[in-house]
């Protein structure tokens, strides 16, 4: 699998962990570089910032579904993320718990993704739950209000000079999906994501 990041912003990704010491590990996005669409999650969880590979745990199981229900596979697509870190907190028994990312730690990781979606210009953007949806179009559009529709807007890019989030100039083609995590916490959602599933899949038929 590929990667849209050099290796200094590799290195810089992986700098945040001093900076955040409440982050672990480090998953670059990978995937093909020409892909039918990108998929933009919030961050990894345990199993991935083991292995450094997006969506290798249970979440992951159900992604490969939904991509076999889109006809896609993995070399197909591209996975990144609004945090490449694990955020984790401690429990009571001191085990790490996954937590949502903070604000800051979305702000810091943004060149990322903006260098990552900035070679991927004409591609299909598919954010995965709030986390990822929030990133591209800001904070008060939930993923329960647009799921499943195509937008075509511009997306929020990070401004090292005014140090906020700007609008882009371009627009994007934007298909919000709840998280596969969400999905498999929350059997009645099972069938919504379906139809969006099966909506993609016909949007993604009509423009081959």
């Amino acid at each position: 699998m590929a990667t849209l990041l050099t290796t200094t912003q590799q290195a810089l990704g992986r700098d945040l962990l001093t900076q955040f010491p409440q982050l672990e590990g480090f998953v670059p996005g990978e995937g093909s570089l020409e892909p039918k669409l990108v998929m933009v999650s919030e961050a990894p969880g345990a199993v991935e910032a083991r292995v450094g590979h997006p969506f290798q745990g249970p979440a992951g199981t159900i992604l490969d579904q939904w991509l076999t229900q889109l006809g896609l596979i993995r070399d197909e697509i591209y996975l990144t993320g609004a945090v490449r870190s694990r955020p984790y907190q401690l429990g009571p028994t001191g085990l790490k718990r996954d937590r949502k990312p903070t604000p800051a730690e979305i702000a810091a990781s943004a060149p990322l993704l903006d260098a990552e979606l900035s070679q991927l210009v004409n591609r299909l953007l598919v954010p995965l739950g709030n986390t990822g949806l929030q990133r591209l179009l800001g904070p008060k559009v939930k993923i329960s209000a647009v799921h499943g529709r195509l937008l075509t807007q511009p997306i929020r890019r990070w401004s090292s000079d005014h140090q906020r989030f700007e609008w882009t100039e371009e627009a994007y083609c934007i298909w919000p999906l709840y998280h596969p995590s969400y999905s498999r916490r929350f059997k009645k959602i099972r069938p919504i994501v379906a139809t969006d599933l099966a909506e993609l899949k016909a949007y993604l038929d009509s423009s081959d």
